[in-house]
């Protein structure tokens, strides 16, 4: 019987005979011998990469040699990276921009996916961050755009430096492959947005040429904003993702969003306000326009409740899906309880919780979240009686439910079973315990859904 020497088994049969196995298996039978190893490495097998460098946890040694071998062998092979590090430390930057470098021998590279897993940074590590992202990493960043054929490119969760020039390599290389661009961010941009300005008709024409894309995520600034109107190009786009940290000093006209809206039928716009009150407090006369095709909007931290803007979400009744109003500290906690609306201008006597209205005018809500702010224990149950099982989020803390006022005819069970009943789920309030251990990492994991890859076929 002739013996058979598996180390020589043609690379094509070994090919064949891998891409039977399990990604554990085949890890397994790539330790064989160094032909098997080999075989491992083939772009079949590595369609995607998540590579995340931590600062604390495990050895630098460790992480180093794992990124090392990540350049080497894999990161050449994927179409799709996500790559994860600790922007607190100037050792992940270096082997982030490694990672990057590497990336420029990759041929096959379709979405890029980049998060700074840590949100808050100190005035001392502002410089660093300053020099880090924007002479290494950034620049690392847009060689890698150069190379063409971009599907998707998120960079969470600060404002890319560079989001001009990014923009003007993605327009020129990837603008009829670019499908999702998401560059919104947890905060403000820590430098001078003037100094980000460059030729404005040359970063409008570039944006207006990404005719393709379906999801984009941006802050909206003084500079951003302007760039709204070329959205009109862009007749595939399907989300549009806007942060404001900061008031906004140019009114964005309700005919500019009529012309969005036309030109892109299928739009949702998913609005955040983030840890500004002014921004809140003037909501509904400076940013909310009636032609917005607004279907998601958070407030988060901005230290008030304001009633004139649930007044003003029933203008988008026909879309409406999401409201998250989040404080751990407002001006105002009974905002909901001193809002009431009459229900007819006649019917002084006939008073109801904001909250009720918009549950019951708006017939797309799926998501409802107030946190930080009183309520009634029938107002609770109402919301979920006219939402029923269609409410798939529905969150209050119970420290915020007025069990205890005279008023109150309910008791704590009979709130949640009845809530459960209509929802046709186990429903209970939220407890504050640990809720809001860091402002920063609540909004990442509240904004988190909006800007996770958009799925593309």
């Amino acid at each position: 019987m002739e013996t058979v020497n598996w180390n020589s088994l043609p690379s094509l049969a070994l090919h064949q005979v891998f891409t039977h196995l399990s990604p554990e298996s085949r890890v397994a039978a790539s330790s064989t011998c160094k032909h098997w190893r080999t075989a491992l490495y083939h772009p079949q097998f590595w369609q995607s990469l998540v590579l995340d460098i931590p600062a604390a946890g495990t050895s630098y040694a460790e992480v180093k040699s794992k990124v090392k071998h990540a350049n080497k062998n894999l990161v050449t092979l994927v179409r799709d990276i996500h790559l994860a590090f600790d922007s607190r430390s100037t050792q992940c930057f270096e082997l982030a921009s490694s990672v990057i470098k590497a990336l420029m021998g990759n041929q096959l590279l379709r979405n890029v996916d980049i998060e700074l897993n840590h949100c808050e940074l100190s005035k001392d590590e502002i410089f660093q961050y300053r020099w880090s992202i924007q002479n290494y990493f950034e620049f690392a960043i847009l060689n890698v755009v150069q190379k063409g054929n971009i599907e998707g490119f998120s960079f969470g969760y600060f404002m890319f430096y560079y989001w001009n020039a990014l923009i003007h390599m993605l327009s020129k290389y990837s603008c009829d492959s670019l499908q999702r661009l998401e560059l919104a961010g947890l905060g403000p941009s820590m430098f001078n947005e003037e100094s980000k300005t460059t030729c404005f008709n040359s970063t409008f024409d570039s944006m207006s040429s990404l005719i393709n894309l379906k999801k984009l995520s941006l802050d909206l600034n003084s500079n951003t904003c302007k760039l709204l109107p070329a959205l009109c190009s862009m007749s595939q786009l399907e989300i549009l993702v806007l942060h404001v940290h900061n008031e906004l000093d140019i009114d964005i006209s309700d005919d500019i969003w009529a012309d969005i809206k036309k030109y892109c039928p299928k739009l949702e716009l998913r609005l955040t306000i983030i840890n500004c009150h002014i921004v809140a407090k003037y909501l509904h006369t400076k940013l909310l326009r009636p032609s917005m095709p607004l279907t998601h909007l958070k407030v988060l931290f901005c230290n008030m409740m304001n009633i004139e803007v649930l007044h003003k979400l029933l203008d988008y009744r026909n879309t409406f899906q999401s409201l998250i109003w989040v404080d751990e500290q407002s001006i105002n906690p009974a905002g909901l309880l001193k809002g009431h609306w009459h229900l007819e201008p006649s019917a002084d006597d006939i008073e109801t919780n904001p909250l009720i209205i918009l549950s019951w005018v708006c017939s797309k809500l799926t998501e409802l979240v107030v946190l930080g702010y009183l309520i009634e224990p029938v107002d609770v149950c109402g919301i979920a009686r006219l939402r029923g099982s269609s409410l798939k989020r529905y969150e209050l803390l119970e420290e915020d439910i007025c069990f205890h006022q005279p008023q109150s005819e309910m008791i704590y069970d009979e709130v949640i079973l009845d809530v459960s009943n209509w929802m046709d789920t186990n429903w209970k309030p939220l407890n504050k315990n640990n809720l809001f251990v860091s402002h920063s990492h609540y909004i990442l994991k509240c904004i988190s859904k909006d800007l996770t890859k958009l799925d593309i076929n």
